[in-house]
Order: structure tokens, then sequence, then C-alpha cells
């Protein structure tokens, strides 16, 4: 990869984590607790975090790559990751280490130098939120995990080669397991 597109992504980068910063926490003076108004922050910003998981995916794959038949294995291996995404969000939410570890694993290669920009970003927009979320509040951390697969989703539909039809119709015939 060339320097311009390593300063692109670098760029993209800041832009996902300031926009991702952008709601911080405080005490609220109706309810008095930091940990709701932490999950009501993070709820509110689930927008922003959903865009910007997209921009960094999107990035990665319309100016880092330049060969189509590349750019559509990596938004397979992407799109991937969004199903390893969802996979988290059934339980308790992970460190932002492990958080990374499951999107290598789950999709590309940590020797592709363009997925691991991918799962640097995103894990650095999870990271990010990670020290907000209030200690057992599940929901908020599965609805923050689900704007970030969603973003990548996003990002990767126009470049999947397999619809996501197969995984919406295995969630409706058995809504219990997560993808």
């Amino acid at each position: 990869m060339n320097k311009m597109n390593s300063l692109f992504l670098s760029w993209v980068l800041c832009l996902v984590l300031s926009l991702s910063g952008c709601g911080t926490t405080g005490t609220s003076t109706t309810t008095g607790t930091a940990a709701s108004t932490t999950s009501t922050v993070i709820e509110a910003a689930l927008p922003v975090v959903r865009t910007g998981a997209a921009v960094a995916t999107g990035a990665v794959l319309d100016f880092a790559v330049k060969q189509s038949s590349t750019r559509t294995r990596l938004a397979n291996e992407m799109y991937s990751a969004a199903s390893a995404v969802y996979s988290l969000s059934g339980g308790t939410f992970p460190t932002p280490s492990q958080f990374q570890a499951s999107i290598v694993a789950f999709g590309g290669s940590q020797t592709d130098a363009n997925y691991a920009q991918f799962s640097t970003a995103i894990a650095g927009l999870y990271a990010s939120y990670y020290p907000k979320l209030a200690t057992g509040d599940t929901k908020t951390a599965s609805d923050l995990l689900n704007a970030i697969a969603g973003g990548i989703e996003d990002a990767t539909a126009s470049y999947v080669t397999t619809p996501s039809a197969t995984t919406s119709a295995l969630a409706d015939a058995n809504p219990a397991v997560s993808f």
C-alpha cells in the first residue's frame, strides 16, 4: 500500500474516533446516576457508531484496494467479521483486545495489510466506547456491537458475493441463535 493510502486511512481512523468521542459521559441531574447517563449517551450515539463503522470499512474497500477481485475477497472477509460481531452481542461484552481478536480470527488474515487496517479501525471504534459501558449493561453493549456490525454490512453490501438473505433466513428460523 502506498503512502497516500496509509495517510488517508489514518485520517479516516481519526475521523471515526473523533465522531465516536462526541458523546461523553456525565452525571444526570434527573437520575443522579452516571451509569444510566452513560448508557443513554451510547444509545444516542449508535447512528454515529454505525456510520463510523461504515466509513472505516468503506475507506479500506474503496481507497486502499485497487483490484476488483481483491476488493470482493476482502469485502467477503469483512462481511464475515460482521457475523462475528453479531455473535458477540449474544452474551457478555468483550474487552477491546478480545473484540479485535474475534474480528481477525473470524474474517481475514493477519498477513493482509488491508484487513489488518480494517480490524484496527473497527476495534478502535469499539475501544473508544468500551470504557463508557456500564458494568453489567449488556443491552447497551449488545446495541453497540450491533451498530458496528450493521455499519460493516452497510459498507460491504455492494461488494459481497453472498447475499445476507441466508443469514436472515437462518436468524428468522431460529431466533435464539445469534449471527
